[in-house]
């Protein structure tokens, strides 16, 4: 049997780089995360730390079609939910 090979962690300095070669600003990727604060997004990145595995599923989803001009809802509300009490509770540890 072959091994499998996690992919590398996104680290939260690294979500700068990834909004732009995506197309995004933080107040889009905001809107399309359903999050109440581009605070939160600030706050990811300038974190060292690895962005949780569902915010970079997230961002999986969201790489696989650009940017639409009117937010709509593009990740399951189950996963945009996760993503915003992760989010308040990083706010809240710093």
């Amino acid at each position: 049997m072959g091994t499998q090979v996690e992919p590398q962690a996104m680290k939260g300095q690294d979500l700068k780089e990834w909004r732009k070669r995506n197309g995004y600003t933080q107040e889009r990727l905001r809107e399309d995360l359903e999050l109440g604060s581009r605070q939160t997004i600030i706050t990811w990145e300038k974190s060292p730390k690895d962005l949780s595995r569902m915010l970079q599923l997230a961002l999986k989803m969201l790489e696989s079609e650009p940017p639409r001009k009117q937010s709509g809802r593009r990740i399951p509300a189950k996963v945009q939910k996760e993503i915003r009490r992760r989010g308040e509770r990083a706010l809240r540890a710093d």
